[in-house]
């Protein structure tokens, strides 16, 4: 009986050293993966009468224990290789595989079917807006620009599951803001038009199969042409991106991977080689660096990161969504509400807003409204007294105010342009004057 028990003993230390090694790299592994995406652990709920009579604490508390159980981001991935790998199926929010395993969000197969379509009356409306903020800006010898992000949506209609293939449509937000900020001469720059012109010539991918933006080396070019187009609208000599050694490599960098980093995946799927440039600024000695706002969707954050906003512009803040202002929030929340909105357009030179297909259905997320609604303000205090805000001389701007009243179909459309924009009506006449001096201005110099 002793000499059993002896080697029972002997059995389980002698497992235990067989196990201990793959305990630990188990261990290590759990350390090294966790989970990517927007993954929130529950938090431990504090325990009081009240809410364990009302039986939240013990729903808490279970959710607790099943976000924080040991070796959880292992097994998530494990769940969440099987369910792809045997079913097809992408357990991440929105994600979608299509033909050949490219992967996409949902809502860009939306945009590009149409079927988030905001009408032609609310997209011809912004657009007026955009134009009206545009030609008051100018009057202060700044500068507003639209860019119309590509969207994989329109890149690789290609490989949409069959499901989701529909009929071509041109009715699309995308295909009417194209047009429309075109015929109402807002400045824009449409990188979807481009990148497409460029789909079948482009040496390296403009758009990754496992990645919703543009690829490393798209976004590259996207932001060398920004700046050109910037110099232009401005007529000013801003510090260049520099490229050389176009290398390629299979080991893709974040933002050409982003949807397959949110599935979870144990192992990382199969890819060819992506162009990653090196890259750098020219030195800023001598040289123009506006002090740029760009108001936009998430397309900007690999521009932001490469340091566009502190090397060719001089930092005037990343509004995301027109929502949080960054770097400020990195730090502590900066919310756009909590800002002045006049103040801060008087002291910035240059306003960028960066829009993918997927995300115009809520563009521009306010901004004009705010903006707008900046001036109405302005103007309401300041004339005729401060006019000099917008260099203006008073008896000027009151004559073709009162020209302007006295015709019946312009005052219409004056009318009709407030209720669009929503501002006062005096507000919308004082834009109309302003706009209507300087397009005289400009005439005298021709």
């Amino acid at each position: 009986m002793k000499y059993k028990g002896i080697k029972i003993l002997f059995f389980v230390l002698f497992g235990l050293i067989l196990v201990l090694p793959l305990v630990y790299s188990f261990m290590e592994l759990n350390n090294k993966i966790s989970l990517k995406g927007a993954v929130v652990l529950s938090q431990k709920p504090e325990l009081n009468s009240k809410v364990w009579i009302e039986g939240d604490f013990q729903e808490d508390y279970e959710k607790y224990i099943n976000d924080n159980i040991g070796f959880r981001p292992v097994f998530v991935r494990i769940r969440n290789q099987i369910s792809y790998s045997l079913f097809g199926k992408a357990k991440a929010a929105g994600v979608i595989e299509g033909k050949e395993g490219y992967l996409y969000e949902r809502n860009y197969i939306k945009a590009y079917n149409g079927e988030d379509f905001i009408g032609l009356d609310s997209i011809r409306g912004n657009i007026n807006a955009l134009k009206i903020l545009q030609d008051s800006l100018e009057c202060m010898g700044k500068t507003l620009l639209v860019c119309l992000a590509p969207g994989k949506g329109s890149f690789y209609p290609e490989f949409f599951p069959d499901k989701y293939v529909q009929s071509k449509t041109d009715t699309t937000n995308y295909k009417f803001y194209s047009k429309y900020l075109n015929e109402f001469g807002v400045n824009h720059l449409d990188f979807n038009r481009w990148f497409l012109q460029m789909k079948d010539t482009s040496r390296y991918n403009l758009y990754p199969k496992y990645g919703i933006h543009w690829s490393y080396f798209g976004m590259l070019l996207a932001t060398d042409s920004l700046i050109h187009h910037v110099e232009q609208l401005r007529n000013e000599d801003l510090p260049n991106l520099i490229l050389g050694n176009y290398r390629t490599t299979r080991k893709l960098k974040r933002m050409d991977y982003d949807i397959a980093d949110g599935m979870n995946l144990l192992w990382q799927l199969p890819s060819k080689p992506m162009c990653y440039p090196e890259n750098e600024w020219e030195p800023a000695n001598g040289k123009s660096q506006p002090k740029t706002i760009l108001i936009g969707d998430s397309f900007y954050w690999s521009m932001f990161q490469l340091g566009l906003w502190a090397k060719s512009f001089s930092a005037g803040g990343f509004w995301y969504y027109n929502r949080q202002i960054y770097p400020e929030s990195f730090e502590e929340s900066l919310k756009v509400e909590d800002i002045n909105y006049w103040e801060t357009i008087s002291t910035n030179d240059v306003f960028i807003l960066l829009v993918t297909e997927a995300n115009l259905p809520k563009f521009p997320w306010g901004f004009t409204k705010g903006a707008l609604q900046s001036f109405d303000l302005k103007f309401d205090k300041t004339l005729p007294e401060k006019k000099v805000k917008i260099g203006q001389t008073q008896a000027e701007l009151q004559k073709i105010k009162l020209n302007i009243k006295a015709n019946e179909n312009w005052m219409k459309d004056i009318r009709r342009k407030a209720k669009e924009n929503n501002i006062s009506v005096d507000s919308m006449l004082v834009l109309d004057a302003v706009w209507m001096l300087e397009y005289k201005k400009n005439q005298q110099k021709k």
